[in-house]
């Protein structure tokens, strides 16, 4: 038992000091970066063609993917922007492309 509850102390330690990592952590993209294939792309509050356009992204943007899969059904991608606004854009509307080295540092 006192084995077991100093294991736990342990994890939440470092539960803790993960909980720390710098802004510059965060940004690096988990699950890779799309490139924008339309003249111009809605970026929605929610994964709905009906949801409120919060941002425009535009031919050759690149937005970093939030997830490491779609919605359910596949049409929408959550994604942020280079700038940190985040949404949901059209899948039909963009590919997987290599994330820049500006994002992975």
């Amino acid at each position: 038992m006192f084995l077991s509850l100093r294991l736990s102390v342990a994890a939440l330690a470092l539960c803790g000091f993960a909980g720390t990592a710098t802004a510059e952590t965060h940004a690096r993209p988990e699950h890779g970066c799309f490139k924008v294939l339309a003249d111009s792309l809605n970026l929605r509050r929610t994964a709905f063609s009906t949801g409120e356009v919060i941002g425009v992204a535009h031919r050759d943007d690149i937005l970093v993917k939030r997830k490491r899969w779609c919605t359910w059904r596949g049409f929408w991608c959550g994604v942020t922007t280079e700038d940190g606004l985040e949404g949901y854009v059209d899948k039909k509307f963009i590919e997987m492309t290599p994330c820049p080295a500006r994002l992975s540092q």
